[in-house]
């Protein structure tokens, strides 16, 4: 009996222990690949945002492209916004800034999503590639040890960009289009017009010789009625018109500090990255925001017009009147 006891101890300890070594050799599923010497940030919204075949999301983002109208810049292209919803709700209006991306040369391009609400400046996510079905797009990390040592609020974080989808949902355009560029994902902290002058800066002071571009990912108004969403997303093009990071911020927190619009949780849901591509813009003599489309989500036939989110498309160019 005593001999018993004894084997079913070691064979309790002995799967205890290889439990052990398995979870402390486990890797996220959102960071792994077979590769073991690549890390890799896997596809989180694939199958719900956009399709999970390759021939699918090609298809789709194919047709959105050719849909979109033939539109002049009104300058030189510095940094842009897009939308980051399911492809069914903001794709046609992401479609209409990536139109212009394709006339246009960089070697890394700056997308900034979401706000994580945090006291950091911004989070970076310094794995060797982001995937997605169309294949693997790689990382700057060169750039992005550049950004973390220019200031020590630019914090290297992957997991806080495991399940984010406002990065992701941008990177199959670029591939569609042929892209042959780096990326630097960044999460941003929490949004005031001097984290977005930090963040800015940090990435002026890290391109290098490389061409930058800076791709603002966001929605705009939050869950208002579809008359109501168009009213308060005409007054924040408006505002972003003058290129001025305090004063749209002083319009985004008067819309919710007043609360004169029913069910509006924000106007604007990644405001930290907007602010950040109008300043890089405006570093490189950028002067105009060119409006290219808005729409909201109570425009596509699935949408309910009783709670809507906004879209825009908005280029920040150096027009030729400001040389």
């Amino acid at each position: 009996m005593h001999k018993n006891s004894l084997v079913s101890v070691l064979i309790i300890l002995s799967i205890s222990i290889f439990l052990a070594w398995s979870i402390s050799n486990a890797v996220d599923d959102n960071l792994k690949d077979n590769n073991d010497s690549e890390e890799i940030r896997l596809p989180s919204v694939a199958g719900s945002f956009y399709p999970r075949n390759a021939s699918e999301i090609r298809k789709m983002i194919t047709e959105m492209l050719d849909s979109v109208p033939e539109i002049t810049p009104e300058g030189e292209i510095f940094a842009a916004i897009a939308p980051h919803a399911g492809y069914v709700y903001s794709g046609a209006v992401a479609a209409h800034t990536f139109k212009q991306l394709s006339r246009i040369d960089f070697d890394t391009i700056v997308i900034i999503g979401h706000s994580a609400n945090s006291s950091a400046v911004a989070f970076t996510c310094p794995v060797d590639y982001f995937q997605t079905p169309l294949g693997k797009v790689p990382v700057d990390k060169e750039m992005i040890k550049k950004m973390e040592a220019f200031h020590k609020g630019i914090k290297a974080n992957r997991y806080i960009h495991r399940e984010d989808h406002s990065i992701e949902v941008q990177i199959p355009f670029l591939q569609v289009l042929g892209k042959d560029c780096m990326i630097v994902p960044i999460l941003f902290g929490n949004p005031t017009p001097e984290k977005c002058r930090i963040l800015a800066d940090a990435i002026i002071a890290s391109a290098g010789d490389k061409k930058i571009f800076v791709l603002a990912s966001t929605d705009m108004s939050h869950y208002p009625s579809y008359g109501s969403a168009n009213m308060v997303d005409r007054s924040t093009l408006d505002v972003l018109k003058e290129m001025d990071v305090g004063r749209l911020f002083d319009h985004l927190n008067r819309q919710i500090d007043t609360q004169t619009i029913p069910n509006l949780a924000t106007a604007m849901c990644s405001s930290g990255g907007v602010g950040t591509a109008i300043l890089f813009a405006k570093a490189h003599g950028a002067n105009h925001a060119q409006i290219l489309h808005y729409a909201n989500s109570g425009d596509v036939p699935v949408g309910d017009k009783q709670r809507v989110v906004g879209y825009s498309s908005v280029l920040l160019v150096k027009t030729a009147d400001s040389d």
